[in-house]
């Protein structure tokens, strides 16, 4: 045929059918290739159906039979053809094969008629590359390779799509039931029904997944119902979870990846979701997985519920109560064992009660980061388990009281010996069980006192840990309440400084040391904001003692302005050199103590009343003192009557008697009053409610009763004050006219614009403010 010649249409038409689509069908019916197709050298490529010059001479057919002027173009007829051509096949060949198949046979068939069917589309749409580059562009029809697939899925899917469906979800839930089955198969079918869909409908989603997701609902709900009357709460997780993790491989595997978040729903809801309310209540649920301290366990748990919505709430809530429960177990006990303790030192110094929280805390905090994965739920959970029993009321020695010991033992030089990673280690504890304290200002004012103790006695172990310990709590609560302690550590840095400075001064004085009356005399001047306050209890010193003081006050007042120094003598610290029973002793007791010491020079008696217009001490505290070195411990005094007391009429002289193996003694002071004043506290307290009211009114001009209390608490972050404790301090503001009633409805207060003074502020002051007053109206330690 010339190139120039017009191509009839049956001459066309028979030549590509001849040549070409029974060539094609032969191959797909029967395999056979014409021995003149030359083929791939590489048996692991597709093999050849056509030469390059069958298929050059085919092409050139289509597009001369295409290419011609009208009436001779047959590209209309061409494309009908390519149709009709595709469907005779599907009829005689296809439909007959897959006839009365069911199950894994029509699958098979059913694969391979697809495979051979969609070779078939790729050579006729290889012959007919021209009309469909062009006829079908311009008329807008169905491009070919897509009518072939519609022929395929409308011929041949369509009547048998039910069967093939049905076969599909038998085969998958016997994979389920452990038996092997035939994955590539499967996959093979389940393309048929994405290649079919990919232009029309889906029908991947329609006619299979509609149906295979709650054939899947079914089969695991009826699953769920056997492992929940049979297995264990672990056992049943294990169980959920793999049969999770064989539904995401074997989407993985052969379903489509859309599937995928379909099908872990489905699952998620049938075992998890529907049974939860069952399986938390089982016996070996969550209260049996902590108290057996199921890590594993308790991290699969959370793992899976956290893929239910809302899942871990009720876990959470659970966990909560029984932490909650655990931690009432050990306050309840500590409250039985307060009953049989005698003694105060006994009680605060038991390091055994907060230890045991402290192993608590971190047993449970241990739970949360590996099993819980850190979940802000479960923190929540545990912060709000352990304020609800280290908030308790447990008797005389408060929560505050005893956490603030318990750092006093580990921070001194008497407590436990520790290494500095153990000391920082129970200190970061210690600071994560003190979070939870809603006391925090009274824990303040109690660790200031035992600061102060362990600083001016010189008992703190290390100066770095006590720096660390202050460094966590204001890192945990701000600068502003961290302020007072750092002061303290900054005042004796300062006093070192001082005190060489004072020592240059006394050297360069015309009488030298002797003006200091012939002692070595030290001073630690400490500023009044920041240290406890403390009782001045005058005195009559000896000449030496106030030789020395005078020769201070001098320099001091020289060197300042506007300061006044006020001397605390019970923190005083002195050595006296005694000779008792032919030993010499080196004394070391406090100031008043001394005073005492000091009368008996020789071997000499005095009876009380001589002992107190001596020093001019108070009747008590001198009884006190007295019984301190002639009760107590170290008998450096022997005394007359009764050995227990100190009786008005008692004398007292040196003891000939005293035994002691050691050169130097350090004789205990009276014991103190309490380590923080309660009223003093309950007073600061007052005084932040009425600075936080009077902040949020004059920002807000105008509130109702209700809200202001809320806004009041929830400002307050280092104490929790009752709502009718904040109702008086409201009352109160009324009263001096900071705040007002609404004339109309007394449960709204305005604020009223006046500067009026608050302690030495203005009410509108901040809370550092508040805290200045504070400052201002005490006395502290000078």
């Amino acid at each position: 045929m010339s190139v120039g010649s017009i191509v009839p249409l049956e001459d066309g038409w028979e030549k590509i059918k001849n040549e070409g689509i029974k060539v094609l069908e032969e191959f797909l019916d029967t395999g056979h290739i014409r021995s003149t197709v030359p083929q791939n050298a590489d048996p692991q490529k597709p093999r050849n159906v056509f030469s390059k010059a069958n298929y050059a001479e085919l092409y050139t057919t289509v597009y001369n039979m295409c290419t011609q002027r009208t009436p001779n173009n047959w590209s209309e007829q061409l494309y009908r053809r390519y149709g009709e051509a595709m469907s005779d096949y599907v009829q005689r060949q296809v439909l007959p094969a897959l006839k009365d198949k069911t199950d894994v046979p029509l699958m098979k068939e059913l694969l391979h008629r697809w495979i051979n069917h969609k070779l078939y589309v790729k050579w006729m749409d290889r012959f007919f590359t021209y009309l469909d580059r062009y006829y079908v562009k311009l008329q807008s029809v169905e491009p070919l390779h897509n009518r072939g697939y519609s022929i395929f899925n409308q011929q041949v899917f369509t009547s048998v799509i039910k069967d093939t469906r049905s076969a599909l979800l038998k085969v998958i839930n016997q994979e389920r039931q452990g038996e092997h089955i035939d994955q590539d198969l499967v996959k093979g079918v389940i393309e048929i029904f994405i290649d079919l869909g990919l232009n029309s409908s889906n029908l991947y989603n329609t006619e299979f997944e509609e149906a295979f997701l709650p054939a899947t609902s079914s089969y695991f709900v009826r699953q769920a119902s056997g492992w929940l009357s049979e297995d264990s709460f672990p056992e049943y997780l294990r169980k959920a979870e793999a049969a999770l993790q064989a539904e995401e491989q074997r989407c993985n595997s052969y379903l489509s990846r859309t599937t995928l978040p379909k099908l872990r729903n489905v699952v998620i809801i049938a075992v998890l979701q529907q049974p939860q309310n069952q399986l938390l209540e089982k016996e070996t649920g969550v209260v049996y997985l902590l108290d057996n301290d199921k890590r594993e366990d308790l991290a699969r748990m959370h793992r899976m519920f956290s893929l239910v919505e809302n899942g871990l709430n009720p876990i959470s809530q659970a966990f909560r109560q029984y932490v909650t429960d655990r931690g009432n177990q050990i306050v309840d006990e500590r409250v039985e064992q307060q009953k049989q303790v005698s003694s105060k030192t006994e009680a605060l110094n038991d390091p055994t009660f907060i230890q045991t929280l402290l192993d608590l805390h971190d047993r449970f905090k241990g739970i949360v980061h590996e099993c819980f994965s850190q979940d802000s739920l479960f923190q929540k959970s545990l912060k709000e388990a352990f304020e609800v029993f280290v908030n308790r009321d447990i008797g005389k020695f408060s929560f505050a009281a005893l956490m603030s010991s318990f750092c006093d033992r580990i921070l001194k030089k008497s407590g436990e010996r520790l290494s500095d990673e153990e000391v920082e280690s129970r200190l970061t504890k210690m600071v994560e069980l003190f979070s939870f304290l809603s006391d925090k200002d009274l824990f303040a004012e109690i660790y200031r006192n035992q600061l102060s103790k362990r600083l001016l006695y010189e008992t703190s172990a290390s100066e770095d840990a006590e720096k660390s310990m202050i460094a966590k709590l204001k890192m945990k609560c701000g600068a502003q309440f961290t302020s007072k302690l750092e002061g303290m550590l900054t005042d004796l840095s300062l006093a070192l400084d001082t005190q060489k400075d004072f020592k240059d001064h006394c050297e360069q004085l015309p009488e030298g040391k002797a003006a200091l009356g012939g002692i070595e005399f030290n001073v630690t001047v400490l500023t009044t904001g920041f240290w406890p306050s403390y009782q001045v209890q005058e005195a009559s010193l000896c000449p030496e003692m106030q030789k020395a003081i005078n020769v201070f006050s001098n320099y001091y007042n020289g060197k300042t302005q506007h300061r006044r120094l006020q001397w605390i003598h019970s923190l005083g610290q002195a050595t006296i050199a005694a000779k008792l029973n032919g030993r010499r002793h080196d004394l070391i007791v406090n100031s008043y103590q001394a005073l005492i010491l000091l009368l008996f020079t020789r071997d000499e008696s005095h009876n009380l009343s001589f002992i107190q217009n001596s020093t001019g001490l108070e009747p008590s505290m001198c009884k006190k003192l007295l019984a301190t070195l002639s009760i107590a411990k170290f008998k450096i005094l022997s005394k007359t009557g009764d050995g227990k007391t100190i009786e008005d009429d008692a004398s007292f002289t040196p003891n000939d008697s005293f035994q002691c193996p050691h050169r130097k003694i350090k004789v205990p002071p009276p014991v103190t009053e309490e380590t923080h004043n309660k009223e003093r506290v309950e007073e600061d307290r007052s005084i932040a409610i009425e600075a936080a009211i009077v902040r949020i009114m004059k920002m807000r001009k105008t509130l109702n009763h209700q809200q202001l209390v809320t806004e009041v608490l929830t400002q307050l972050a280092f104490f929790k004050p009752n709502p009718k404790l904040v109702k008086q301090r409201i009352e109160h503001l009324i009263e001096r006219e900071y705040l007002e009633r609404d004339k109309n409805q007394a449960s709204i207060y305005r604020y009223l614009a006046k500067l009026q003074q608050f302690g030495s502020h203005p009410p509108e002051a901040d809370r550092e403010a508040a805290e200045a007053a504070i400052g201002q109206r005490r006395t502290r330690a000078a």
